[in-house]
């Protein structure tokens, strides 16, 4: 009996690791809604979009009992005639003015969207959109018309008109009490039917069409708050928006340069220069560089007892342990905001860095010094791990706080903007699974869904009056898109009705709504390349540095300080806090301890690290380090190669699955060169291949030298499991089969003895 209570035990187990590991269960795996604000106006790539952000407009529940949001009914017989004056107020400090994306929106129904960001230090006087727009010479005017919305809300309705095909120009007054701090999005819907001779033709759709031009603006009219001090406004008044190049800004650390202040000032580098544009002023330096650059802000990161005592008077409370950092936010002797970052150990130099970069967390600092204790990043960075492992698992309603809409018929589409990071690049496995409904009369026979990967079409499915009030569509999204970069996944429907000419607009005109349970799983790539057309791979991963070291010179000048932070800016656009970074001197570098991505730069006399990999750089410094010898793909003359700088990226030497970039010039000259050319994004984003030569005017010539240079990473053991499921199960499967085969023949053979025993 007790062999059989085993055996019974046993089998009920492998029972329940078998069943309860389902392949669906994989795929479900997700995090919960995102409740981190975004606290940038994002940049391309970046998406408004997440749960939790005071953006969201909160939209339908699940399938079930959920219902239909639909948009106002836009009834031209109630339009008014466009406003063709600008709006006149009184004038403001400041303006900004957000875009439209030059977008034709066609069909009797559709609709485009645009976000604008109000950050928590603009004092808000005014908000107005300028609209430029031609119409289709059929489109007639009684019978169509457009209207702005703002979060969902309407403003107004205007009657469309064609114009002898010239463009019209549309204002429209925002009010104030519709417009929100952080995110808010306006959006332009247009009801266009053609009419010719002889009546309606609007069998014809895609001659309904709305040209919105890109000059079309939100324009905002605003004056700044003051901070007074206040750390929790961080990153203003030191970055904002009336001064999107961060003129004026030196970040400075001590004549030591100690490696952990060197660190923290790189990492808050990175962070500000998300909210360059086209141009980065902010300036890196030494303490005694600052009477040179003149700032008008500065931030100081600094061990205490390297900072002068001009400024040690202007901290407000003193370090008073070894393990705790201290914030103050106070005004320089010349009454300009003074950032000064402090602590008596370096490692926590880096956890104030990571708390300033965390907006969860300096929000929290409502006052103008905040004490930041040693260890407090290790619990963010142990959420981050966890929420990394589960990564590329998403709900609509994570990403967007609803479900999408679709409202009339013929073809309409709606973009998910995914929260990916810059550097993510789609692996093996992405899959998604949509929970849908549309309504009844639609014509089934031509009437359609389709799923587009950016604007590349993946999957697309027919609709069925069966499965209207409740479908699902699931797919794999194809192999060919393994690899590649997207920031938004598009799902469109085709509503086709059987005889809809001339119908007018009602409210059970069909419709489709898509709902916010469901999931998008996208594994991100665990494979890096080494070239800059991949600007992120390989030095972050999921929006965070990734196992970085940073090697500098043994005694860094202000200069070469600045060219990495312009490094570290082109990296390091969008960067979250919480990842892997280090500096090391060029003589504290050690080649058993090299398992990291490094960054170097510098002359072959200036950083030591230069001499020992020159022979494996593309372009080698000549013997005397005054230049750059030829190569196969390049003959240089001697004047030449004492010129350019070059930025080369290579395998490490120091490590396998591990990348290197070395900033490389032959004389001061020419690293500054480097500097000033990586401070433009547009010259950044003109990097290709894996080596760049950069003239003294700028001009640029890239190479080709690594072959296949992807370096396959290790992925985490989640990841694995993940990636093998279907391996997984197997294993399990067979294991246990022979375990319970093995346990069967030893019970057969215990029988047996058994049976020998009595005979005996």
């Amino acid at each position: 009996m007790k062999i059989r209570k085993i055996i019974g035990l046993y089998l009920a187990m492998v029972l329940f690791l078998v069943a309860g590991i389902p392949v669906k269960a994989f795929a479900d795996i997700r995090p919960t809604a995102k409740t981190e604000a975004a606290s940038r106006i994002p940049t391309d790539g970046e998406t408004p979009g997440i749960a939790g952000n005071p953006s969201v407009i909160s939209g339908n529940g699940s399938m079930k009992g959920e219902g239909i949001s639909q948009e106002p009914v836009i009834d031209p017989a109630n339009a008014s005639e466009p406003n063709v004056s600008e709006p006149v107020y009184d004038p403001t400090s400041y303006t900004k003015d957000d875009f439209f994306a030059q977008k034709t929106l066609k069909g009797i129904y559709s609709s485009t969207e645009l976000y604008f960001y109000v950050p928590n230090y603009w004092d808000v006087k005014y908000v107005y959109a300028q609209v430029q727009y031609d119409v289709s010479q059929l489109v007639e005017g009684k019978s169509s018309s457009v209207t702005l919305s703002i979060n969902n809300v309407p403003i107004q309705s205007y009657k469309l008109e064609y114009k002898n095909g010239s463009p019209q120009i549309l204002y429209v007054k925002i009010p104030m009490s519709e417009v929100r701090m952080g995110f808010n999005s306006v959006s332009i819907s247009a009801y266009a039917r053609l009419f010719d001779e002889e009546g309606c033709v609007d069998d014809d759709s895609d001659a309904n069409w709305l040209r919105i031009y890109g000059t079309s603006h939100i324009r905002s009219g605003y004056e700044a708050k003051d901070p007074e001090h206040t750390i929790s406004y961080f990153p203003y008044p030191f970055m904002s928006t009336y001064n999107p190049t961060g003129e004026g800004l030196s970040i400075a650390v001590s004549d030591q340069a100690a490696n952990g202040e060197v660190g923290a000032a790189m990492n808050l580098m990175a962070d500000l220069s998300s909210d360059t544009k086209e141009e980065n002023n902010i300036q890196v330096c030494l303490f005694s560089d600052l009477a040179n650059k003149n700032p008008n802000r500065t931030i100081l990161v600094s061990i205490y007892d390297n900072l002068p005592q001009e400024y040690k008077d202007l901290v407000l409370k003193a370090p008073e342990t070894t393990e705790n950092a201290t914030v103050t936010f106070t005004n320089d002797l010349k009454g300009n905001p003074l950032l000064i970052i402090t602590s008596m150990s370096e490692d926590s130099l880096m956890e104030a860095a990571y708390m300033l970069m965390d907006e969860n967390r300096v929000k929290q600092e409502s006052g103008n010094i905040a004490t930041v204790e040693k260890g407090s990043a290790q619990l963010a960075v142990n959420a981050g791990k966890q929420s990394d492992m589960m990564a590329g698992n998403y709900t609509l309603g994570d990403i967007m706080g609803r479900g999408l809409t679709y409202v009339g018929p013929f073809h309409q589409e709606n973009y998910v903007y995914l929260p990916v990071s810059q550097d993510f690049v789609l692996s093996d496995g992405g899959k998604v699974a949509l929970k849908f409904r549309y309504s009844e009369n639609l014509d089934f026979t031509r009437s359609l869904m389709t799923v587009y990967w950016g604007d590349v079409p993946v999957a697309s499915r027919r609709l069925s009056k069966e499965n209207a009030s409740g479908d699902e569509f699931n797919f794999e999204i194809p192999g060919d898109m393994v690899g590649t970069a997207a920031n938004s996944i598009k799902i469109s429907f085709d509503l086709e009705i059987t005889d809809l000419i001339c119908t007018p607009r009602q409210g059970d005109m069909p419709w489709a709504y898509v709902s916010k349970e469901s999931t998008i799983f996208l594994p991100p790539s665990s494979d890096t390349s080494l070239s800059f057309d991949l600007i992120g791979s390989p030095f972050r991963s999921q929006g965070k540095f990734n196992n970085v070291m940073m090697v500098v010179s043994d005694q860094p000048s202000g200069d070469e300080l600045n060219l990495f932070g312009q490094v570290v800016a082109m990296y390091g656009s969008g960067i979250k806090p919480y990842g892997s970074f280090l500096v090391r001197k060029a003589s504290e570098f050690k080649k058993d301890e090299g398992d990291y991505n490094l960054i170097t730069a510098g002359t072959f006399g200036g950083n030591a690290l230069l001499p020992q990999i020159n022979d494996k750089l593309s372009f080698k410094y000549s013997s005397d380090g005054a230049g750059f010898e030829s190569n196969e793909q390049l003959i240089l003359s001697k004047e030449y190669s004492g010129q350019i700088g070059v930025l080369q990226l290579l395998k490490s030497p120091f490590s396998l699955n591990r990348g290197m970039l070395a900033v490389t010039g032959s004389s001061a000259q020419t690293l500054l060169h480097i500097q000033e050319f990586l401070r433009h994004s547009k010259q950044r984003n003109e990097l290709t291949k894996d080596c760049v030569i950069i003239a003294p005017d700028f001009h640029t010539t890239a190479f080709q030298f690594l072959q296949g240079a992807a370096i396959k990473a290790e992925p985490a053991p989640l990841e694995k499991l993940v990636q093998n499921k279907r391996s997984v199960i197997f294993t399990i499967i067979a294991t246990s089969a022979m375990s319970m085969m093995l346990i069967g023949v030893i019970i057969i053979l215990l029988r047996i003895r058994m049976y020998r025993k009595r005979n005996e």
